[in-house]
């Protein structure tokens, strides 16, 4: 259960930094609780013994790809190109939607 644990404070630690790095102040509690929701469930799988190792996996699965979030490394070190032209521009008011 110590790798499970540690799996948990990384991810939380990871969640920290992302908050304070893109918003300059701690998580909301909101943030936290979500993120130990999923560990504790992961938790509970752990308890059985035969899934205790696909728990420990997820959970640092779940770390790994919090990371590669912060770190840009899923996406290259670029947004996606519908990312890049957000918010899409507005439509006039003479648009009609069909079936609307």
């Amino acid at each position: 259960m110590g790798a499970f644990v540690m799996a948990w404070l990384v991810g939380e630690g990871i969640i920290i930094y992302r908050s304070v790095k893109v918003q300059k102040a701690p998580p909301g509690p909101g943030q936290l609780l979500l993120s130990s929701g999923v560990f504790v469930m992961l938790a509970l799988l752990a308890e059985a013994k035969s899934a205790r190792t696909l728990a420990v996996m997820l959970a640092v699965g779940f770390d790994i790809a919090a990371f590669m979030n912060i770190a840009n490394l899923a996406t290259g070190g670029k947004a996606p190109a519908d990312l890049r032209t957000w918010p899409p521009p507005t439509v006039d008011n003479t648009t009609i939607i069909p079936g609307g």
